[in-house]
C-alpha cells in the first residue's frame, strides 16, 4: 500500500503543537464545514497524489482476517461490543504544562465517539461523528476538526471496537505485515485502510492514506497492544504528526479483556496516560451523545476578536446548518 513519506518541520515546537491538541490531536479546520473541507483538502493534494495508485477494492488478507479473529476471541470471547464507556483517571503533559484530573471517554462502534477531559487546568472535549468532529478547549468555544483527521476510528481508546469494525467492513484494506520488532518486543503487525469503492484514483488514494492505522498484537495472547496513525495540524497539509497509543494491565471486566492503562504518545512523547477505573459495555449510549455543537464561522470569530475587551466575553454566534 502506497503513503506520503513524513514531513518533518522543525519550526513547530512539540510543546506547542500540544497545546493546539487536546485529546487526540485534533486541530481544526478554521470556518471548514465537513464537504467543503474534504474538497477543499482533495484539491489542495491533488499533485502530491498524484503518483499513487491504490486499489479499487479492499485486500482483505486471510492471514490478518485470522489474526483479528484470535484476537477477538481473546479479547472478548465472541461477544459482540457495541459501544462503551470508560472512566479514568488521568494526567496531561505537554512540555511544562502538566494536568491531572479525570476522564471519561465514550464510544459506540468505531466511528462515534465522546471524550471529556477533567484537568487542574480546565475541561476539554472531543466529539467524532463519522467523517467530521468538533473539540471544545478550555475556553468553551467549539472547533472545527481538520477532516483529515476524521479518517481513523473514533473509538481509538477501545481497540475491540476497531478489530470489530475491520473484520465486518468489506470496505477496509486489512493486510499482515508479519512480525515487527519496532516497540521493543515481536509483536504481530496488522494494517488498516479505508477504501473508497468507484472513486478517482487519486481520491482513493488519499483516503487509503489517511485512514491508515498499524495495530501490534501480542504474538501468543493475541492482545492489541500498540495502535499507530498519524495526525495531521491544520497549518500543514500533508505534514504527518505520528500518533502512537499504547493498551497495557488487560484485566477481565464481565468475561471481557479490557486494556486498564492507556498511553497516547505524540512524535513519541507522552501526551496523556490514563488509567481505567470504571467500565461499563453494551449499555446502549444514545447516537445522541455524539451530536455536534454548532460551530462558529470563521468570519464571525474574526469579529469576535476585533470587539472592544467589554464584549470579548460573549462567544461568537455559531453559523448553524453548513454540515
Amino acid at each position: 500500500m502506497s503513503s506520503h513519506a513524513p514531513h518533518h518541520r522543525g519550526t513547530e515546537p512539540l510543546r506547542e503543537l500540544k497545546q493546539r491538541t487536546f485529546f487526540s490531536v485534533s486541530l481544526c479546520l478554521r470556518g471548514g464545514y465537513r464537504l467543503f473541507a474534504l474538497a477543499a483538502t482533495l484539491l489542495y493534494l491533488l499533485g502530491v497524489s498524484q503518483g499513487l495508485a491504490a486499489p479499487q477494492t479492499a485486500t482483505r488478507d486471510p492471514q490478518a482476517l485470522t489474526a483479528i479473529a484470535s484476537s477477538l476471541k481473546a479479547l472478548t470471547g465472541g461477544t459482540t461490543v457495541n459501544d462503551v464507556i470508560l472512566q479514568t483517571t488521568a494526567s496531561y503533559v505537554a512540555g511544562s504544562d502538566e494536568e491531572a484530573g479525570t476522564a471519561t471517554l465514550t464510544a459506540s462502534g468505531n466511528q462515534l465517539s465522546l471524550v471529556e477531559l477533567s484537568l487542574s487546568g480546565g475541561t476539554r472535549e472531543e466529539i467524532r461523528d463519522g467523517p467530521a468532529g468538533v473539540w471544545i478547549g478550555t475556553d468553551g468555544t467549539a472547533h472545527s476538526m481538520f477532516v483529515n483527521n476524521c479518517w481513523t476510528d473514533a473509538s481509538w481508546f477501545f481497540p475491540v471496537l476497531t478489530l470489530e469494525a475491520a473484520s465486518a467492513n468489506p470496505q477496509t484494506s486489512v493486510s499482515y505485515l508479519g512480525p515487527d520488532t519496532s516497540k521493543g518486543a515481536t509483536l504481530l503487525h496488522l494494517r488498516f485502510a479505508s477504501v473508497l469503492a468507484g472513486q478517482d484514483p487519486t481520491d482513493t488514494a488519499l483516503v487509503a492514506t489517511l485512514s491508515t492505522m498499524d495495530v501490534y498484537l501480542d504474538p501468543q495472547s493475541f492482545l492489541p497492544l500498540v495502535l499507530d496513525f498519524n495526525a495531521q495540524p491544520d497549518t500543514g497539509i500533508g505534514l504527518n504528526v505520528p500518533v502512537e497509543i499504547r493498551f497495557g494491565n488487560f484485566q477481565n471486566v464481565s468475561g471481557a479483556l479490557v486494556p486498564f492503562r492507556i498511553q497516547k504518545y505524540l512524535q513519541g512523547s507522552l501526551l496523556h496516560d490514563l488509567t481505567v477505573t470504571t467500565v461499563t459495555v453494551n449499555s446502549g449510549v444514545p447516537s445522541s451523545v455524539f451530536t455536534l455543537p454548532a460551530v462558529a464561522s470563521l468570519r464571525s470569530r474574526r469579529r469576535a476578536s476585533k470587539r472592544p475587551s467589554s464584549a470579548s466575553t460573549t462567544s461568537p454566534v455559531a453559523a448553524g446548518g453548513g454540515r
